[in-house]
């Protein structure tokens, strides 16, 4: 690298190592697959609307279901084209791929796909070859309009920074200032959000000319502020055990994690990584995935409305009676208010229909056990069955809580096994939910031993690794036979 060029990099260090706030991104995945939806729908518009005008105007009678049939089963055929030819590079928003050639051979070869479908009327009528002509026609101009508008408009928001990652990095020195320099480059679309180090001392530290943003904690902090996108823990190989440890703190992170494996540059003349995922030439071993990434979000935020609401719906006529029971049987409100940690480690307010004859919610929360005396009659009624956990679908409509997710604990228990279990922070990394994978694989209610809560925590984390809207849809199934059994039940 040149003087000039470090010289200006350096120059502009002040604005590079400082964190943004958090702000409204698209995942450059979501864009894409929404270019290759209306895409999809221009090839079903150009077999059908050609195949109505020649219908209405030419009074020609045309078999309907076979036309939609045909143009579905093209419209897929295109789309596997295009994506096999790289037209949905989203490394590339910034100069999405316009390749009108590419485009025209995926329609043909579509087209030729279903002509087993209508070749025997084809042969019989001089009127499907006009329809086919018609057919690449319209979908040609419609697909090469549709692209020509979205690379203009993903180009606008590329510039305007709506793709962009936020990368920090951790471990100042040699291959950190390399790091930092490769993710300059624009194209990529990175925010460097600055070089962070917990060690100290002229001797034990040599940032190699970098600004320092922070340590360990403030990296961490600005994490659960939503500040940060990816980690990536720039540090020698022989410090493997220093990069072991801090990936483990790191991995409780709601962001994804990597290690530099190497710089692209120094093994071959390339612009590309040839290991597990690269961010330009720097190579990287991914650590862990960022929870609920890409189209995640979207899907769980419609799959926690849609399905609370008419949770919340159904459960309407129990409510009141549940309430009248509850006053009743006992002294006190007929609601439990306690603070427990939401995502992020953001404090929230869990609402459960009182159970027992305290509301404890301090620094000295005593767990609940079997025959525990504190328990009502109807509150151990409620308990047995998780009716009590009815008011928590308005946690879920508020925004505080899923439908599934691990389970949120007091504060005062989550201090404590914090402590306990180095994994035990990484179950903040999505929201809270009202049943989980533990509560499903026999972890429900009472967790004596630390253990115990080992396992639920482990189970935990398998969960938010794996996500998947099916994970969900079982456990909510499995969630159901759990509470008719009432195992673990308190």
């Amino acid at each position: 690298m040149t003087a000039t060029m470090t010289t200006a990099i350096d120059e502009a260090s002040a604005d590079i190592t400082t964190l943004r706030p958090p702000q409204h991104r698209w995942s450059r995945r979501i864009a894409a697959d929404l270019v290759a939806a209306v895409e999809t729908l221009t090839v079903l518009l150009g077999g059908v609307l050609p195949a109505a005008i020649y219908a209405i105007y030419g009074g020609i009678k045309m078999d309907w279901a076979l036309i939609v049939q045909s143009s579905f089963v093209a419209a897929f055929i295109v789309q596997v084209c295009l994506r096999s030819w790289g037209h949905y590079d989203t490394r590339r928003m910034h100069d999405f791929p316009l390749d009108p050639a590419g485009m025209f051979w995926a329609l043909v070869v579509g087209i030729i796909g279903v002509l087993g479908l209508t070749l025997p009327q084809a042969l019989g009528s001089v009127h499907m070859w006009v329809w086919y002509a018609a057919w690449l026609s319209a979908s040609f101009t419609f697909i090469l309009m549709v692209r020509m508008v979205a690379r203009h408009i993903l180009a606008r928001m590329a510039a305007a920074g709506r793709f962009e990652q936020t990368v920090a990095v951790f471990g100042a020195g040699a291959i950190a200032r390399r790091v930092r320099d490769h993710l300059c480059d624009k194209s990529l679309g990175v925010h460097f959000a600055g070089v962070f180090d917990d060690r100290s001392g002229e001797d034990r530290l040599d940032t190699a000319g970098l600004a320092l943003s922070g340590k360990l904690d403030d990296l961490i902090r600005a994490t659960h502020d939503g500040r940060i996108d990816q980690i990536i823990i720039a540090l020698p190989q022989v410090a493997d055990r220093r990069m072991a440890d801090v990936a483990k703190k790191l991995e409780q992170l709601p962001a994804s994690l990597h290690f530099v494996t190497h710089i692209a540059s120094d093994i071959v003349d390339s612009n590309v990584a040839h290991k597990v995922s690269s961010l330009g030439p720097v190579g990287l071993m991914d650590v862990k995935a960022k929870p609920y990434s890409d189209w995640g979000p979207f899907i769980k935020a419609i799959e926690d409305y849609v399905l609370g609401s008419m949770l919340l719906i159904l459960a309407l006529p129990l409510l009141p009676i549940i309430a009248l029971a509850i006053r009743l049987d006992s002294n006190g409100p007929v609601l439990f208010r306690q603070r427990r940690r939401g995502v992020n480690q953001r404090i929230i307010e869990v609402l459960k229909f009182r159970t027992m004859t305290v509301m404890e919610d301090g620094d000295d929360v005593r767990q609940v056990s079997t025959k525990d005396p504190r328990i009502t009659r109807v509150g151990a009624y409620l308990r047995r069955t998780s009716l009590d956990e009815l008011p928590q679908l308005w946690n879920v409509l508020r925004g505080d809580m899923s439908l599934v997710g691990p389970r949120p604990h007091a504060l005062a228990h989550d201090d404590e096994y914090t402590k306990k279990l180095e994994e035990y922070a990484a179950r903040h990394q999505v929201k809270p939910g009202i049943t989980g994978l533990a509560q499903v694989k026999g972890w429900r209610g009472e967790t004596p031993t630390t253990d115990s809560m080992k396992a639920r925590v482990d189970l935990d984390i398998a969960y938010i690794k794996n996500w998947s809207l099916w994970l969900d849809l079982k456990i909510l199934a499995q969630t159901f036979g759990a509470v008719i059994k009432g195992k673990n039940a308190i």
